[in-house]
C-alpha cells in the first residue's frame, strides 16, 4: 500500500478472505512470544464461541491476551473489515486513522472469525457526557482530521467505483436484506438505488411522490469512508484534559461513498435530540449536506421495517 500524502488502496495487495485460515505473524500478537507461550496462537473459533456465551457477547475480550475477537454471521461479521483494517492500518502506520491492528482471521462452521488488538478505554458515547467544552471540541477536531485522512485514499482506477474495499457489492447496511447492490460506477446509479431500495418498504398504494432523489447530488466526488461514525465506534482516552481518539472501531461498512454519505450515516445514528446533534459537534466533524440529510432519512425511515 502506498503510505505517500496521497496513498493509493491498491486492491490487488489486500488479503485474500476467500482463504479460511490467515494469520499475521508479523503482528505483535506473535512477536509476543514468551517463556510460558513461545509460539503464540490465537484461540480457536470453540474457545470463541465458548467464551462468548460467557460474556453474553459477540464481541468477546481476551484481556489477558489484549486481544478482542468479532464474530458471527458471514451476513453480518464480514472479511472485507478485516481487509479495511489492515489496509487501514498499513496506510498510516503513524496512526492518523487509529485503527485495531489485525492479528488473524477464521471461517467456522458458517461463521467468522476476526482476531484484533484490544483497545483500552470508554467509547465516545460512553464518555461524551463527561467532557467539557473545550474537550468535545478537541475531539470533534481530531474526527475531522481522520475523515480528511481517510478522504485523501486515492483509489487505484481512473474509473471511480462505489462499492466495497475490494471492489465488491456495497457493504452499508442500508443494502442489506435483499437489497445488496454494486458496485456502481457512477453516483447516479448509485442514488437511484438509494431510492429503490427504500420504495418497496411502502405499499404501492401508500407510495407518495417521491421530492427526495432531486436532493442526493449526481455529481460529486466519491471517497473512502467508514460509513459507522457514531459515537459508540470512537475509542477516546480516559485521562481528563488530555483527551484523545485512541481507536476507531467496526469496519463492516467501510468502502467507497459519495461525499455526502459519511456525514449522513454518522448523524441518523442514535437519538436526534442528542447534544451530538442538537449542538450541531457532528457538523464541525464534515462538511454538512443538509438536503442530502433530509433525503437520506426519509430513505432510511421507509427502508427499515
Amino acid at each position: 500500500m502506498d503510505t505517500s500524502d496521497t496513498p493509493t488502496m491498491d486492491v490487488r495487495l489486500l488479503p485474500d478472505i476467500s482463504k479460511p485460515v490467515r494469520d499475521f505473524r508479523e503482528s505483535s500478537f506473535f512477536r509476543s512470544a514468551s517463556s510460558s507461550s513461545p509460539t503464540p496462537q490465537l484461540p480457536p473459533p470453540a474457545i470463541v464461541r465458548k467464551e462468548g456465551q460467557v460474556q453474553g457477547r459477540k464481541t468477546v475480550k481476551f484481556e489477558h491476551l489484549n486481544l478482542v475477537v468479532k464474530f458471527g454471521d458471514p451476513s453480518w461479521v464480514r472479511l472485507e473489515e478485516a481487509q479495511a483494517l489492515r489496509a487501514i492500518g498499513q496506510l498510516f502506520p503513524a496512526k492518523e486513522v487509529p485503527v485495531p491492528e489485525l492479528f488473524g482471521w477464521r471461517v467456522d462452521e458458517g461463521q467468522n472469525f476476526i482476531y484484533m488488538s484490544l483497545i483500552h478505554g470508554p467509547t465516545l458515547g460512553e464518555g461524551w457526557s463527561l467532557l467539557n467544552q473545550e474537550e468535545k471540541k478537541s475531539i470533534c477536531g481530531q474526527l475531522s482530521e481522520i475523515v480528511a485522512s481517510l478522504r485523501r485514499i486515492q483509489q487505484p482506477s481512473t474509473r471511480p467505483f462505489i462499492g466495497s474495499i475490494n471492489g465488491g457489492p456495497v457493504q452499508d447496511i442500508y443494502f442489506r436484506g435483499g437489497h445488496e447492490a454494486g458496485p456502481f460506477h457512477s453516483v447516479p446509479s448509485f442514488n437511484d438505488w438509494v431510492q429503490l431500495a427504500a420504495l418497496p418498504g411502502l405499499p404501492i398504494s401508500e407510495r407518495p411522490a417521491d421530492p427526495y432523489r432531486l436532493f442526493l447530488p449526481d455529481s460529486c466526488a466519491v471517497y473512502f469512508s467508514h460509513g459507522d461514525l457514531h459515537l459508540q465506534n470512537i475509542i477516546v482516552s480516559d485521562t481528563p484534559g488530555c483527551r484523545r481518539i485512541i481507536g476507531i472501531v467496526d469496519w463492516e461498512q467501510a468502502g467507497w461513498y459519495p461525499e455526502y454519505w459519511e456525514y449522513c450515516k454518522m448523524t441518523i445514528a442514535g437519538p436526534y435530540n442528542h447534544e451530538w446533534h442538537e449542538d450541531q459537534w457532528a457538523d464541525s466533524i464534515v462538511t454538512p449536506c443538509k438536503e442530502e440529510w433530509t433525503a437520506f432519512s426519509e430513505y432510511w425511515m421507509w427502508r427499515r421495517p
